[in-house]
């Protein structure tokens, strides 16, 4: 059941078999396999929980201030810094994500094979749930009908220039109608989070999940996490905000890349490795705008809906960028007259994304106010490739008929023909020029056998106590590639059935 802040007392003590903090892409996906597994199964998640009533006539103000940390306003520190939005709702970002999905690249899991030493986690023993994943998610690529025009001038120069290209497999069924929306919630259901599937499937086999309830600390014995302690951020319905008490016998921690290794770190907590919150990646991503002749209203249809990966082998991903216009206004460059007259031909305005598996590496440590700080530079490396990656957007956009466009570089000239695009190849590029975000944090409890230089072994428990598991994006040692939801599920639907036949 999920359960009302309003209908609790002032205290709550309960015993369960397993308790979960987090409900996004790895604590849905345990909830579910441990609690259809017979299991009783609490789950906390400091987010509320949102259907698709609340998001419809709902503006992304509300969005940010409701479904986001910081009200959308997470961010890196180094250079630049970058925006790095994180959900906070039952289901976590998979709320307020793109819905695009991947499986983990095969050489990836090689890696994490040869250099860390995962086990049981080759492309043939993953190759089920992955299988699982996408049937529970509905997984299917986009349909031309909702496609919309920001895709398909895309595809255009994509296909005169012979590149590698084509629609994105997003969760997403036939009732997703291209609104545009994805990042504020499904207004339709079409958008398959983990709120329509892993969670009801969960609360059916019994589980309870307790929203607006922040996980604040562990109960610990020697080498065991004996319960959680956790405290409602909003009150009942006497106006007090209960404490919550969770007994557990396993527990399990799916806060994400950022906000696990900062839970431990504050408790001082399996770190013997000294790699808690070291070894970040978040797969720095910037964009490409252009301005067409034609109407193009790239808030109509699937945002992230198309795909270039021509250079993929170089660890450059092209993707959907676009947005409602509230949004995409303060993506286009220009001051005064100028930007007044961009903005109010905002229907012309085209834009895509690019995405670089970083090789730069960061930290999350634990700031003054006890909140999760991020510090992330990118390296040259980085740099050269993410102005490869605009380089080929925007000779895409030519070859479309723009008729200029703007790399989000600040205090960078629009580009008019194919001779400026070698200029931008060739370009003396700074890191902090570069206007960035990021959407997919990774490796900050990294796993792998050897206990020295990793955080949880392959099945994901924590090396230094021996009931607490880490299932979330933070276990994984390098950049995917690609977007990570559907690796986060499949490597938690297989830590689940591991707990459920070997542990509990």
């Amino acid at each position: 059941m999920i359960r009302d802040v309003a209908d609790l007392p002032d205290k709550v003590d309960i015993d369960a078999d397993v308790c979960i903090i987090g409900s996004g892409a790895g604590g849905a996906v345990m909830a579910s396999v441990l609690a259809k597994a017979g299991r009783k199964v609490v789950v906390l998640e400091e987010g509320g929980h949102f259907t698709k009533k609340d998001f419809q006539d709902r503006d992304m103000i509300w969005a940010f201030k409701e479904m986001y940390h910081n009200s959308g306003a997470t961010s890196t520190m180094g250079k630049p810094f970058i925006a790095l939005p994180l959900g906070k709702t039952v289901g976590g970002t998979t709320t307020v994500n793109s819905g695009t999905c991947f499986r983990t690249p095969p050489k990836v899991l090689k890696e994490w094979e040869w250099c860390f030493g995962v086990q049981d986690a080759s492309l043939d023993r993953m190759a089920p749930y992955f299988d699982s994943v996408e049937e529970t998610l509905e997984a299917r690529p986009v349909r031309e009908e909702i496609l919309g025009e920001n895709s398909k001038k895309i595809r255009e120069g994509a296909e005169l220039l012979g590149l590698s290209h084509g629609p994105l497999i997003r969760n997403a069924n036939n009732m997703c109608g291209g609104c545009g929306v994805c990042c504020f919630g499904c207004p339709t259901d079409g958008k398959r989070s983990m709120h329509l599937n892993y969670i009801p499937q969960a609360v059916g086999a019994g589980a309870d999940i307790y929203p607006r309830c922040k996980a604040v600390k562990f109960i610990r014995k020697e080498r065991r996490i004996t319960g959680v302690r956790g405290k409602f951020t909003q009150p009942n319905s006497r106006g007090v905000k209960p404490d919550m008490t969770v007994n557990a016998k396993v527990v399990v921690l799916s806060a994400g890349a950022i906000y696990s290794p900062a839970f431990l770190l504050k408790q001082k907590l399996a770190n013997s490795s000294g790699q808690l919150g070291k070894n970040l990646t978040i797969h720095p991503a910037s964009r490409v705008g252009a301005m067409f002749d034609e109407p193009i209203f790239g808030w109509k249809g699937v945002p992230q809906g198309y795909y270039v990966d021509e250079y993929r082998a170089d660890g450059i991903m092209c993707e959907g960028a676009h947005g409602p216009p509230a949004l995409m206004g303060a993506a286009i460059p220009g001051v005064g007259k100028l930007l007044k007259e961009r903005v109010s031909d905002i229907s012309f305005f085209a834009d895509f994304g690019v995405m670089v598996s970083d090789t730069s590496i960061g930290s999350v440590k634990v700031g003054p106010s006890g909140n999760p700080v991020m510090i992330y530079s990118m390296n040259k490396e980085d740099v050269r490739r993410m102005i490869k990656g605009m380089a080929l957007v925007s000779s895409i956009f030519l070859a479309a008929g723009a008729k200029s466009i703007f790399p989000a570089l600040y205090g960078y000239p629009e580009i008019l023909k194919p001779r400026d695009v070698l200029k931008l190849k060739e370009a003396k590029i700074k890191a902090v020029q570069i206007q960035a975000g990021a959407f997919h944090p990774l490796g900050t409890c990294r796993m792998g056998e050897d206990p020295a230089n990793t955080v949880v072994n392959s099945y994901l428990k924590t090396h230094d106590l021996d009931n607490l598991y880490v299932v979330d994006g933070s276990v994984f040692p390098t950049s995917l590639g690609v977007n990570p939801q559907e690796t986060i599920m499949a490597f938690a639907l297989r830590t689940g059935e591991h707990i459920a036949n070997k542990v509990l």
